[in-house]
């Protein structure tokens, strides 16, 4: 997680606006029911003048009828079985206008190899290379030009070394980055370097480390918070 799939998704969403009568963005996460996605998808199109009764299926079939429409199901975590998927696309296989796309992003590559199409092949998301990252990490610690002049030349060094244990992640990159942008003197810096958190690393793509850092460092009523907030769903 964390590569920038929801990211890019949302910039694609909003600039090819105009090329759709119907825009719908829904969340999957982890729970992959189809009666829920149906009816939330339902929701989210805007209602028709003389629109009929009818269960959530049926509601997208009026509403998508002769439309193009852009769906995007992002984040899906699982899927039973194929069988599901198809469950799933019923409603929007109906009477809608040549040029519709359901766009899915995911983690799992079992899961893509599932739901494409063969026509529209999977689009991989690389990590960012070592130069591109740099920038990135720059970006996200010093707050202006005048700041990165004031303080690169002490800190470069320890924070390449907290730039390897970021794994070219784009997510950890800005969660780091803003934790050390907080303060930009070498103790502090140093600290998050030799942080037993890293310890914690358990593979080539883990970034958690870097988000226990990030929570380890926030007030404590902050951290009360987001605990608290982790109580809605997603």
């Amino acid at each position: 997680g964390g590569i920038g799939k929801t990211t890019l998704t949302q910039y694609i969403y909003k600039e090819v606006e105009d090329h759709f009568d119907v825009k719908i963005w829904v969340c999957v996460s982890l729970n992959f029911n189809v009666y829920r996605l149906t009816e939330e998808i339902e929701k989210k199109i805007p209602k028709l003048d003389k629109e009929e009764k009818g269960n959530p299926d049926k509601l997208i079939e009026q509403k998508l009828k002769h439309k193009k429409f852009l769906l995007v199901l992002d984040d899906m975590w699982n899927c039973v079985n194929e069988d599901e998927w198809k469950r799933l696309l019923l409603p929007f296989i109906k009477g809608q206008k040549k040029g519709s796309i359901i766009l899915v992003t995911t983690r799992f590559p079992a899961l893509a190899e599932m739901v494409k199409t063969s026509d529209c092949p999977i689009i991989p998301l690389k990590r960012l290379g070592p130069d591109e990252f740099w920038s990135l990490f720059l970006a996200c610690v010093f707050r202006d030009k005048q700041s990165e002049k004031d303080h690169r030349e002490l800190l470069e060094g320890t924070g390449r070394e907290i730039v390897k244990k970021l794994k070219g992640n784009p997510l950890a990159a800005k969660t780091v980055g803003r934790l050390l942008r907080n303060r930009l003197d070498l103790d502090h810096w140093t600290r998050v370097l030799e942080s037993k958190e890293w310890e914690l690393q358990s593979g080539e793509h883990d970034i958690m480390p870097a988000l226990e850092l990030s929570y380890d460092y926030l007030p404590f009523h902050l951290q009360q918070c987001f605990t608290y907030c982790a109580l809605f769903p997603e």
